[in-house]
């Protein structure tokens, strides 16, 4: 089992076939080389033939959630979202008390932005087992994006009290902190987290980002920024706050090589563009001394936020 999953992670897929059969052999009544199996033909794009080792995988474990996850993740691979949900449903009838299989099913709701669904699927999911701490973490965020941030932040208190070694409540507490300008608050859970792992790359990002927001030490929101960034090399929102660091610090043609890193991220990964790093890239435009890129840039927050102030401000000032 472990050589075939190094085999696969080297694309030696003939290799790995071989050691999971043997695997099979050696263990008949486990589901995890079948699990395996699946994983395999699912990496070379093989959907039916994985589909088939997860359901074989389930015949071995009716309750295999790595199963289950497996056959959704086929489905979504394929960009079929409603044939995921519905096999999440299917099982979850012939296993009605696995957790897992909630959590699941809660899970792709919640992409689905079935929000209520979603919230239901989580729900039942800790109350067959209270120790679901996943489940609890996507109740949270299922909460906060049907705009309930209180009941949000109540189930994360919870739970930091139920789990205190879970870093993962403390940086979502602190980003509703954070959504609701409490920067001492966001600021003492991002910390906390770092107390338990440090160098934890979300963590020190959105520590090094609350700090430069309250006017803390640049340095040290600097060093945390840079961690956030080599821990999270593809996140545009890490190159955006070591951006806004260096720009802090003074350092304005690295701010704007960040800036623009974090903009061709985002454009990487077919995400939104964000009026907040075009917004900051003016600013350093300014720094420098280059007007025109810097209007350029303006215009462009306003076309994406006609509401932003501090860009209509900047830019009359500008024309001005």
């Amino acid at each position: 089992m472990m050589r075939a999953l190094a085999e696969m992670n080297r694309q030696k897929f003939s290799d790995a076939q071989q050691d999971l059969t043997k695997a099979m052999g050696l263990a008949p009544g486990s589901p995890t080389p079948y699990v395996q199996m699946g994983n395999l033909y699912q990496l070379q794009k093989q959907y039916a033939e994985a589909i088939k080792f997860y359901e074989q995988a389930l015949d071995k474990d009716a309750a295999s959630t790595d199963a289950l996850q497996g056959i959704m993740n086929v489905y979504l691979a394929q960009k079929q979202p409603d044939q995921a949900i519905a096999a999440a449903r299917a099982r979850i009838a012939k296993s009605p008390n696995t957790s897992g299989f909630y959590d699941l099913l809660g899970t792709a709701l919640f992409q689905k932005k079935d929000l209520s669904g979603a919230d239901a699927a989580l729900r039942k999911a800790i109350e067959l087992d209270k120790n679901n701490s996943d489940a609890l973490l996507k109740l949270g965020q299922v909460q906060a994006a049907q705009g309930s941030v209180s009941d949000a932040l109540a189930t994360y208190q919870q739970s930091i009290k139920d789990y205190p070694r879970e870093i993962g409540f403390y940086i979502l507490a602190g980003e509703m902190y954070e959504s609701q300008s409490n920067w001492d608050q966001a600021k003492a859970m991002y910390q906390k987290a770092l107390e338990i792992q440090p160098n934890q790359p979300v963590a020190s990002n959105n520590l090094a980002y609350v700090m430069l927001q309250q006017g803390g030490n640049v340095d040290v929101a600097l060093a945390l920024a840079q961690t956030g960034r080599r821990g999270m090399p593809d996140s545009s929102n890490a190159a955006d706050t070591l951006g806004w660091a260096y720009y802090k610090k003074g350092v304005y043609q690295s701010a704007i090589d960040m800036f623009q890193e974090s903009l061709r991220l985002s454009e990487k990964r077919g995400a939104a563009d964000d009026p907040t790093v075009h917004y900051h890239l003016a600013l350093a435009y300014q720094k420098v001394n280059q007007p025109a890129q810097a209007r350029q840039q303006l215009e462009r927050v306003l076309k994406i936020n006609p509401n932003h102030s501090d860009a209509r401000k900047a830019l009359s000032e500008l024309r001005g």
